[in-house]
């Protein structure tokens, strides 16, 4: 799940995402349903633009109480990043709709001082009412400061508050564990970090949201049922009750060897999350006949060593129908097989022979002269060949498509790139001409007769045939879209690399190299190898870019649409959305319709240009299934075994008649994108 976090409440499972929506899940009842013992969706919040980071539910389960961290970037002139607020929401479950929001106040005394940036919230709610418990550490001379707010249940409103500090221990239980409500909800047991404390242990706090003390355990719970005056707490075998002795007087605590069952799950988690290091997927989409087809690849690295031939599936964008296998290229069963190409070809290539993928399958087309990433357009290709010379990562090879004969000519050429590059192709002055930019290289031209570098642009408007020097240059650019008229390009520009989030839109004149606009762009984390490729939504007008939004943790890409001001010196529009995709696992269609993201290596999910999810498809071991967001479904073979269809809250088997009503033949994707348009601008909930 990425960046996603589990929360285990008593009455239900809560499931978020700083990209997705907050979703609550409960376990169907075994007696009732086909396939017992999975959990089904209750509710899932539209509240994606909020950080949830507490939740407590009504007694009746009906209604949920969330606490989010709220740090919306504006824009006034510039990127203005504000201080993160914390905003509490009560929302009805059945209608998904918020009863209120209420804003809390700023925590007293804690400017100076603090050891993090971001402080710990708790949500408590008993027969006292509701009370939001914020709590930052310190440097000294208290370890631990915190403030309780008091919260109308009904209407939001403010109560009173109280600021009390810690000066005997300091403690932390932000992102880190699970939390669980004792019955009545009079205490609430927070799983925290160790921090530089010996040992692991978790605070208890009472109703109107004070600490009462600490268990220091390796796994804790309360027991069901009990007294309320002294409620049981479960610790693991192997906690020593004799570090416990402050908190005994209060609760009884009770070694159990069922306390650890969570725990036990979540070590087995993170255990898998671990053979990252020993097994690594990657997946890479294309697209064949002027994007009517599209095809994404697979390979596994197991151990340093990738996979020969890809697993490749395609699907057709306007034509109703399932993913089927890609046909393997002739002759290769034991050579490393890679994948290139866009808009209207698709090639598969080994360190001696490429094949070029037509509808009946591959074809021989030309031999290569070296190994590396290959970026095809046209008539026109560039090979990103891995050298690690100088301040580059890879030397770059021109490619040309022999006229009438098959497969292309390659030639040597001066540039380089310390990223995977983009290229943009163009004539000035009858010179055929190419623009690359890759990286820290700056943006290169090159001349495609003889293959050299004439002139480089390092630092904005400032050509010069000299190489680029040193990252202080500021020549960091990524990304490039022509215009129609193929007088300009614009591309990213990092203009700073000392500050982490800098980056601009540049839209370059072709001919000169001069900068004739700049305007700020959102923030991308590019600490990680990023290429920021870029395409047009609507040529001259909407162009997106994809990159990996900082805020969305350890998983998320995200794709910005940028829609271009209609008059000079006005300032784009940007709008965003992220998924649960790395930011490589990505793939746009030639004529800007659609967005394909890897969610694992055989699943990819659709998304339309306003970002809503339109339909996920995939493959399996001898079958294929897909499915829209309204319910329908397709499957066939061995995939029809594990795939579900949700009726009410219950999921069935593909094969229960009451499925008979979502199943359908296949799906266009081209088409679907269009229902989903239609249905959102009819006003009507769409997928």
């Amino acid at each position: 799940m990425g960046g996603a976090r589990l929360l285990a409440l008593p009455e239900r499972k809560v499931l978020w995402s700083d990209e997705n929506h907050l979703t609550f899940f409960e376990k169907q009842n075994p007696g009732e349903v086909v396939d017992p013992g999975r959990f089904v969706a209750v509710a899932s919040l539209p509240v994606n633009s909020l950080n949830p980071r507490s939740i407590v539910l009504t007694s009746n389960g009906a209604d949920a109480f969330v606490l989010s961290s709220v740090a919306a970037t504006a824009w006034e002139g510039r990127l203005v990043r504000p201080p993160s607020v914390r905003v509490v929401e009560r929302w009805n479950l059945a209608t998904r709709t918020r009863v209120w929001s209420r804003t809390l106040p700023a925590m007293p005394n804690v400017q100076d001082g603090t050891l993090a940036t971001e402080n710990d919230d708790l949500l408590t709610l008993g027969p006292r009412g509701l009370f939001a418990t914020r709590c930052m550490m310190m440097r000294g001379p208290s370890l631990t400061n915190c403030h309780v707010v008091a919260l109308d249940e009904r209407t939001g409103a403010l109560g009173a508050a109280e600021a009390w500090s810690f000066t005997d221990f300091s403690f932390s239980w932000w992102n880190h564990g699970s939390r669980e409500v004792s019955p009545g909800r009079r205490y609430t047991l927070v799983d925290a970090y160790r921090y530089w404390q010996q040992f692991p242990h978790f605070l208890v706090f009472d109703d109107v949201g004070r600490i009462v003390g600490r268990v220091r355990a390796t796994c804790a719970r309360f027991a069901e049922g009990g007294s309320e005056e002294r409620p049981t707490i479960l610790v693991d075998e192997q906690s020593n009750l004799a570090e416990n002795a402050d908190i005994s007087r209060r609760f009884r605590l009770i070694k159990d060897t069922s306390a650890c069952q969570l725990e036990q799950h979540l070590a087995e988690a993170r255990k898998y999350q671990k053979t990252d290091d020993r097994e690594r997927l990657t997946s890479q989409f294309n697209w064949v006949g002027g994007g009517r087809r599209i095809v994404w690849s697979s390979l596994t690295q197991r151990f340093l060593t990738w996979d020969k031939l890809p697993r490749a599936h395609s699907m057709d964008v306007d034509r109703l129908g399932l993913p089927t296998p890609l046909p393997e290229p002739p002759g290769v069963a034991d050579t490393q097989v890679l994948f290139a190409g866009s808009g209207s070809d698709l090639y598969a290539y080994t360190n001696q022979k490429m094949f070029h993928l037509e509808e009946t399958g591959f074809v021989l087309d030309a031999p290569k002269t070296a190994p590396g990433v290959v970026l095809i357009r046209g008539d026109e290709a560039l090979m990103a060949t891995y050298a690690g010379l100088d301040d580059s990562k890879y030397v770059l090879l021109l490619g040309k498509r022999r006229p009438v004969q098959p497969g292309f000519t390659w030639q040597k050429t001066s540039a380089v790139s310390t990223f995977r590059p983009d290229f943009v192709s163009f004539e000035h002055a009858g010179r055929p001409q190419m623009l690359i930019a890759g990286g820290m290289a700056g943006l290169q031209w090159v001349d495609t007769r003889t293959g050299q570098v004439f002139l480089r642009s390092c630092s904005p408007g400032a050509p010069s045939p000299n190489r680029c020097s040193a990252p202080s240059n500021q020549n960091d650019y990524r990304g490039l879209v022509v215009s129609s008229a193929r007088q300009t390009a614009f591309t990213v520009h990092q203009k700073d690399p000392s500050i982490r989030y800098n980056h601009w839109f540049e839209e370059i004149e072709l001919s000169t190299g001069n900068v004739r606009r700049s305007f700020p762009a959102p923030d991308w984390d590019t600490t990680s190898p990023l290429d920021l490729p870029m395409g047009w939504l609507e040529k001259e007008r909407r162009f997106w870019i994809v990159g990996h939004d900082f805020r969305a943790g350890r998983a998320g890409a995200s794709v910005t649409i940028v829609t271009l001001p209609a008059t000079d010196g006005a300032e784009p529009h940007y709008a965003s959305f992220a998924t649960q995709s790395q930011p490589a696992h990505f793939g746009a269609d030639p004529e800007g319709r659609f967005f394909a993201f890897a969610r694992d290596v055989d699943t990819i999910d659709v998304f339309a240009p306003n970002g809503s999810l339109v339909v996920t498809l995939g493959v399996r071991a001898e079958g294929a299934f897909a499915q829209a967001g309204d319910g329908r479904f397709a499957c066939s073979g061995k995939a029809c075994d594990e795939f579900r269809c949700v009726v009410g809250n219950v999921a069935r088997l593909a094969t229960d008649p009451a499925c008979a009503a979502f199943r359908v033949e296949g799906f266009a994707i081209a088409e679907e994108v269009s229902r989903a348009l239609r249905v959102r601008e009819a006003g009507k909930v769409g997928p």
